[in-house]
């Protein structure tokens, strides 16, 4: 018997968003790779920011860079549902039409480069692979299934990169990735209470709220290489290692003024506060990029990456008071594919623009599509310049449209982990504008 609903997931920042790749994915570590949709991200190293997508980006340093790069994401997000009771069918008060549930944020990257001898160079990128952050009012009528979901992840990767030929670059690197997770979810104790016989007990009337913070530290790997083919075409790829988080921390609750859970607490030990543990598998990435020039002035860019979004079967918390059942969340989500096109035109020595489009599959399966993470297969569209100041300073700024697809959500009690949650039916939509600045700086 299942109370208190928890998902785990990762944003850079505390104010954390909604994920801009699918499932949970954050791809916007560089401005300049944004301004293309990230075509050909896997075979770039214009400047440090591209060390995020290949580490073998390492090698294309002359002496020493660095890159500050920070996307501004700014979306929109709307839901309606058509039903929304609880187990025993009794009607859940509250809006059902919950609007801009998806934060506001700014998540920042930066990179550094130095070049150690001919053939061997070292570096360092700090980026947020993953993140999404929802918030949902505490009387809305699915509120069962979430109110609040955040959490914050910051991925260190010291690198290191080999050029073997000429040709042929290749680059590994550490991921040192901390993790912080916080939920929050209603109870509806009346029903409980209604089930286990206590007096008065008002199914949907009676809420307590749970709420789960926990932290981690885990540790991956990247691989990448770099081949230039020829004069023309560059080919890139990448491999980015799971990593493996154990989430503890508390798991605290409220409950209602009626004295349901008060009653319930006393007679079976539920809902007592605390800690619990959570394990978090962040997916494998492969990465494969081309450009291909074109002529002086036109370079074409393409992209294929894959995410093993199946090392998310389901989440479970696991809470240290005995009593307390263990937490399941069904996703049973399935791997994910990205592909982009892109150009580039070369204006000037002081002036390249770029653009590109791309489509992102949903790592959700229908059936488990719910409020807490409302993925969908999205679409991007996206532009910007970068200006070069003099040969030591460039500034980049990107303008980014997702347009994500509606995504049915249809969630009821003989499901996993969903007894006392009740049923949830009907429709979500988002979609997000993103703006993105960067400088880089290096020396001659």
């Amino acid at each position: 018997m299942r109370t208190f609903h928890v998902a785990i997931i990762s944003a850079f920042i505390a104010g954390g968003s909604q994920a801009l790749a699918a499932g949970y994915g954050l791809k916007e570590h560089s401005a300049d790779a944004m301004a293309a949709a990230y075509a050909g991200a896997a075979a770039t190293g214009t400047d440090a920011s591209y060390l995020a997508y290949n580490p073998a980006s390492l090698a294309d340093v002359y002496k020493f860079d660095v890159s500050v790069s920070a996307v501004s994401i700014m979306p929109s997000s709307k839901a309606d549902y058509t039903l929304a009771s609880t187990t025993v069918g009794t009607p859940i008060s509250g809006s059902r039409s919950p609007k801009a549930f998806i934060g506001y944020a700014t998540v920042p990257e930066i990179g550094l480069r130095y070049r150690l001898s001919d053939r061997w160079a070292a570096g360092l990128v700090v980026s947020a692979p993953w993140g999404l952050k929802s918030k949902y009012s505490n009387d809305w009528a699915g509120r069962y299934y979430a109110e609040g979901t955040q959490l914050l992840t910051i991925n260190a990767a010291p690198t290191i990169s080999y050029q073997v030929s000429p040709g042929l670059a290749v680059g590994a690197g550490l991921q040192i990735e901390y993790a912080k997770g916080a939920l929050t979810s209603a109870i509806d104790l009346g029903t409980i209470g209604a089930v286990f016989g206590v007096p008065g007990s008002n199914p949907g009337a009676q809420d307590g709220q749970g709420s789960f913070h926990g932290g981690s530290w885990g540790v991956g790997f990247t691989l990448g290489a770099i081949a230039q083919i020829d004069d023309r075409l560059r080919i890139g790829l990448s491999y980015r290692s799971p990593v493996h988080h154990a989430l503890k921390g508390p798991l605290a609750f409220t409950l209602d003024n009626a004295g349901v859970g008060s009653a319930l607490r006393s007679a079976t030990g539920l809902f007592t506060n605390t800690t619990a543990k959570a394990a978090v598998i962040t997916p494998d990435v492969i990465e494969l990029g081309a450009s291909y020039k074109l002529s002086e002035r036109w370079t074409g860019l393409a992209e294929l990456d894959w995410t093993n979004w199946s090392r998310f079967p389901e989440l479970r918390v696991v809470a240290a008071n005995p009593a307390q059942p263990d937490d399941v969340t069904a996703a049973n989500w399935k791997a994910g594919w990205f592909g982009s096109l892109g150009a580039e035109y070369r204006a000037s020595d002081e002036w390249y623009f770029r653009a590109g489009v791309g489509y992102d599959s949903t790592a959700a399966t229908p059936a488990n599509l719910g409020p807490r993470i409302p993925d969908a297969n999205r679409t991007w569209i996206s532009l910007g310049g970068r200006y070069q100041f003099s040969d030591a300073m460039a500034l980049n700024l990107t303008l980014g449209e997702l347009f994500n697809s509606i995504g049915a959500v249809n969630l009821s009690p003989a499901q996993a982990g969903n007894a006392l949650r009740g049923s949830l039916a009907g429709t979500t939509k988002s979609g997000v504008t993103v703006l993105g600045i960067e400088l880089s700086y290096r020396t001659l």
